[in-house]
């Protein structure tokens, strides 16, 4: 069991590195795009299938859901980024 999810978290973080372009900025050969999250000041919301990928151990995130049903993310401390698929 232990070694399927070693050899399945490879393979994520594997493809990964492996679709980001060398920008550096947010855009992905597979479609994808890279959000960044800035501090509690602005909220950014989040959509369906969006991964949050916190940037370092130490980042605090803060998730807020309104009356709509809709979640919205901050960074408290540290840093994160939003990978979202484009349609």
């Amino acid at each position: 069991m232990k070694r399927i999810y070693l050899i399945l978290m490879v393979s994520v973080v594997g493809l990964l590195l492996s679709a980001c372009s060398g920008d550096g900025q947010g855009s992905f050969d597979t479609g994808e795009e890279k959000i960044i999250i800035t501090n509690c000041e602005t909220y950014v919301n989040t959509q369906v299938n969006d991964l949050l990928v916190k940037d370092d151990s130490a980042t605090t995130i803060k998730i807020v859901h309104d009356v709509n049903g809709t979640k919205r993310v901050c960074v408290a401390s540290g840093s994160a980024h939003i990978i979202r698929e484009v349609k």
